[in-house]
């Protein structure tokens, strides 16, 4: 009897492991789905229906104009969640369902902050920020991923920020490459006449940086950030 009794309890201890893995396997089954259906949610989000919640982290709301002046220094486009192309990371969909816990309702409104290149251009580098929008043109930071806010960026496509900057970046360059060409190559001894020399290759040279700016400008960008933070156009 002793070696049959045996045999039914190590019978029983496989017959409850087994049905433990079959209950993990169907929870592991329906988190997975309920995932999936929060990606979908966020990427055919179109419409903007604002959440009514309080408890929320007074650190990560953000107004209308910051997230605009946030754009315009980053050259980043805002827009719905609908237009965005890339992937959404598990610990973005983790931070929705952790949102979802603490309002208490299904969010069904989705906005992403992040480069043109990341978005399905009506005429048509880089990570987002998913938001969500609040009452009051306010918007709520679900999840940051990636570096696409660095001093890099923020630097590189500082010329681009208005007209006004894209002059001075010409203005600079030109007189940069100015200041660079050596005194000798204009004139000999004068100084007075060495500096009237390099006023005018100052003159020419902005001229030339000027002409070749609004070329590959009205070529290549075609928007200011001050105005391509919220479009759904490439150009």
């Amino acid at each position: 009897m002793t070696p049959r009794t045996e045999r039914e309890r190590l019978e029983q201890v496989l017959i409850g492991q087994s049905e433990l893995m079959f209950q993990v396997h169907l929870w592991l089954a329906e988190e997975e789905k309920h995932d999936d259906l929060i990606r979908a949610l966020v990427l055919s989000s179109r419409k903007r229906v604002p959440v009514k919640a309080r408890g929320l982290d007074p650190q990560r709301i953000f107004d209308r104009e910051t997230i605009r002046e946030l754009c315009v220094k980053y050259r980043l486009r805002f827009l719905e969640g609908a237009l965005y192309k890339g992937e959404l990371p598990s610990q973005a969909v983790q931070a929705i369902r952790t949102l979802e816990r603490s309002v208490h309702e299904p969010v069904v409104s989705y906005m992403v902050m992040a480069p043109a290149a990341r978005f399905k251009l009506c005429d048509s580098e880089v990570d987002p920020l998913l938001f969500v929008p609040l009452d009051n043109d306010r918007y709520y930071l679900v999840h940051k991923w990636g570096n696409d806010l660095s001093r890099a960026r923020a630097l590189l496509y500082w010329p681009v920020r208005s007209v006004a900057h894209l002059a001075a970046s010409v203005f600079l360059l030109a007189l940069l490459f100015t200041c660079l060409i050596p005194g000798h190559w204009l004139a000999k001894g004068d100084d007075a006449f060495v500096f009237g020399q390099r006023s005018l290759l100052l003159f020419w040279s902005v001229m030339v940086f000027g002409g070749f700016t609004v070329f590959g400008w009205f070529a290549f960008f075609g928007q200011f950030s001050a105005q391509a933070w919220n479009s759904r156009y490439f150009n």
